[in-house]
């Protein structure tokens, strides 16, 4: 069987290397490997960019002093904020800057974690989610692993990345108080949590404590991962370290701009949360009339399936004939070759998923 061999990261979102191996256009492939919001960008913002376009011919703003001053009215942080050229530029330095020590991290998660650990010289400690509990963690278990091994970071990601299992506050919090007792920094990454209807109440931003990193991407929920901007929230002096150690013209013009047009809209998001939140049970409902398949419910934009009968490779190849492309979670420590993830698209899109998941039955 014919099969793509997709971006060595393995991240989604590959559409053109998807395309090459089966010779499609990449515009025909319906792409439900990178979790980005379905209703695209705000309206306006690519005009907005067009009519911008002369600034790429100046240097942008290294510190980004327009666009962190609407960050911090608009989200209130109780640290300091640096933007960054997405959430991945910020999770590579982080891993530069915070203190010598291994990095634990729940597995599965974002496997970009990991390489950044390993690219800055630090060991890696996995805690495994279990399938019996649905891959959900489990606080107490995590928290004397803490006690035990003593990492220097700590990382969650909430919703987790491919799971979509959200954690309570509560449960954030009693992750925070093991690593302060233990001497470790939590890094938490909401690069997901704005999805979620109650992420007033679940987010960390405006009570980050001082061994606290908060992680979020602007790029998901703006549909503009191809301009990369995410930014963090962190005690002064751990931002300015991260500010010294990195390129100061890593967020370009037009990234810049796209940021602060979108905060501008506040309507867009409680209408993509509102929206997106009905199309994933929508799609959850329809997943689950599938026999081969075990849908995970998803807390935010994307869905992580068991398949029963077909390998993740063979199920992704499968359906790339029929020019939809899903992610391979094979590749993601503490998973095997049978889980695959979704994202949640426009309601026809998931209608294509649906038949061409219920196609397969009948070949």
């Amino acid at each position: 069987m014919q099969q793509a061999k997709l971006h060595p990261f393995g991240h989604g979102g590959d559409v053109k290397t998807a395309a090459e191996a089966y010779g499609f256009d990449p515009k025909e492939i319906i792409d439900f490997s990178a979790n980005i919001n379905p209703l695209g960008p705000p309206a306006g913002l690519l005009a907005y960019l067009a009519e911008q376009l002369e600034t790429v011919t100046s240097y942008p703003d290294p510190a980004c002093r327009k666009l962190i001053s609407m960050l911090n009215e608009y989200y209130q942080p109780r640290q300091s904020i640096v933007v960054g050229n997405g959430a991945g530029e910020l999770i590579y330095t982080l891993m530069r800057v915070l203190p010598a020590g291994t990095v634990l991290i729940p597995a599965p998660s974002f496997n970009l974690y990991a390489k950044a650990a390993q690219a800055a010289g630090r060991a890696v400690s996995y805690h495994y989610l279990r399938r019996k509990h649905d891959f959900r963690l489990q606080v107490d278990e995590m928290n004397k692993q803490i006690r035990q091994e003593r990492p220097k970071i700590v990382m969650l990601c909430n919703p987790n990345n491919p799971t979509g299992c959200a954690l309570t506050r509560d449960e954030v919090l009693a992750v925070k108080q093991a690593c302060v007792q233990n001497g470790a920094y939590l890094v938490i990454d909401e690069a997901f949590l704005e999805f979620t209807a109650d992420w007033r109440k679940r987010t960390f931003l405006q009570t980050a404590a001082e061994n606290m990193v908060v992680l979020c991407s602007m790029t998901k929920m703006y549909a503009i991962p191809g301009l990369r901007l995410g930014f963090l929230v962190a005690a002064p002096q751990l931002c300015e370290a991260i500010t010294k150690n990195r390129d100061p013209w890593s967020v370009n013009s037009l990234a810049q701009l796209a940021g602060e047009f979108v905060l501008r809209d506040q309507a867009f998001r409680q209408k993509s949360v509102e929206t997106i939140t009905a199309w994933a049970q929508e799609l959850y409902f329809a997943l689950q009339t599938i026999p081969d398949l075990r849908p995970f419910a998803p807390a935010a934009n994307f869905i992580m399936l068991e398949s029963l009968r077909t390998s993740s490779v063979e199920l992704q190849a499968e359906l790339l004939k029929q020019k939809i492309l899903i992610r391979d979670c094979g590749n993601y420590q503490g998973l095997n070759r049978c889980y695959v993830r979704v994202a949640v698209r426009t309601q026809a899109e998931n209608q294509a998923l649906i038949a061409a998941l219920r196609s397969r039955e009948q070949s």
